[in-house]
């Protein structure tokens, strides 16, 4: 008997994996996609319904045969509440979006001051939660590392510390997600090009080190103590170094970031973000390195914009897993 509970509980989750890809099923395209029967299919799909996590929404054009009913994400089933932390210069940035499951966004709130401490991180969020009732989940992008929902360094200092991820799960009673910037404008950039397992961010800011995120196999890489990416340390240059060429020559600093990543990881693509480099095809990535193993650049000229498409990735792929401990 729990094998069997076991198995349809697996089957269901196939099936709901499905629609959180946002796209339009048909019973036999869940069937050929699953390899599930039919019959199976429409029992779950009748408890999906009756659960309004998916909705009928017509009639697909005849090819000739009998109609097949089309369903989808019903895109009001949970809303997501998004925030981005962000400093520049004395001014901190909170920037609060509402979701829903299509990513249509519903409200947006902003706080910019000049303390940038928890108690403005409450303001934006209790705006979005008072307005909106069916948030079901909090992510975070933050200029900084977090663990488990700690921030333990972050360019909001006051913040430093703060275990930020209880915070929202003692005021709301829902679950929150924290992640680094750079590695949220990864995950955005996995998002846009989703048939490339491999590809790295870089940002480069004007007057700070520079970042970057990675993925492998779709997956964020950060190495066993969260160190991967710390392209600051790569020992071609001190830090003195590289802060002279960030003025003088930013191309050429970050044509050797490009081109070391190319040697250590290999990545198909990078996404690069500069605040300095006005255009990345003026690079001169000429070396050694053969040039089928160069990666296609991306210039990006909206971090912010990558960031939100990372927010929304993450929150999927939670709230995916949130309806399969809820069966």
């Amino acid at each position: 008997m729990a094998r069997i509970n076991e198995l349809k509980l697996s089957n269901i989750q196939q099936i709901r994996e499905c629609f959180y890809n946002i796209k339009v099923w048909t019973k036999n395209e869940l069937a050929e996609e699953t390899g599930q029967s039919l019959a199976g299919i429409t029992n779950i799909l009748h408890d999906l319904i009756e659960k309004k996590e998916i909705e009928y929404i017509g009639e697909a054009e005849s090819t000739g045969g009998r109609k097949s009913k089309q369903y989808r994400l019903n895109k009001d089933y949970y809303h997501i509440g998004m925030i981005i932390l962000k400093r520049d210069h004395d001014q901190y940035q909170v920037i609060g979006r509402t979701i829903d499951l299509m990513g249509m966004i519903l409200d947006e709130e902003k706080l910019v001051s000049k303390i940038g401490n928890l108690d403005e991180l409450k303001i934006i969020t209790d705006r979005l939660i008072k307005d909106d009732k069916k948030i079901s989940l909090f992510v975070f992008s933050i200029p900084g590392i977090c663990q488990d929902g700690k921030i333990d360094i972050c360019d909001f200092e006051q913040l430093n510390g703060c275990n930020v991820g209880e915070m929202i799960k003692q005021r709301y009673g829902i679950n929150c997600i924290i992640e680094n910037d750079v590695n949220n404008a990864c995950i955005g950039l996995s998002y846009m090009y989703p048939q490339s397992p491999h590809l790295a961010f870089i940002y480069q800011p004007a007057v700070v080190y520079v970042g970057c995120g990675m993925m492998i196999d779709h997956k964020l890489y950060n190495g066993f103590s969260h160190f991967a990416g710390e392209l600051r340390y790569l020992p071609f240059y001190t830090h003195q170094q590289q802060d002279q060429l960030l003025r003088k020559d930013p191309e050429l600093l970050l044509t050797k970031q490009i081109l070391t990543l190319c040697c250590v990881f290999n990545p198909e693509i990078i996404g690069v973000c500069s605040e300095v480099v006005e255009s990345i095809g003026n690079l001169n990535l000429n070396s050694e390195i053969p040039k089928y193993h160069y990666p296609q650049l991306v210039q990006i000229k909206d971090m912010n914009e990558m960031i939100w498409k990372g927010l929304y990735s993450i929150a999927i792929r939670n709230l995916k897993e949130k309806g399969k401990n809820n069966e």
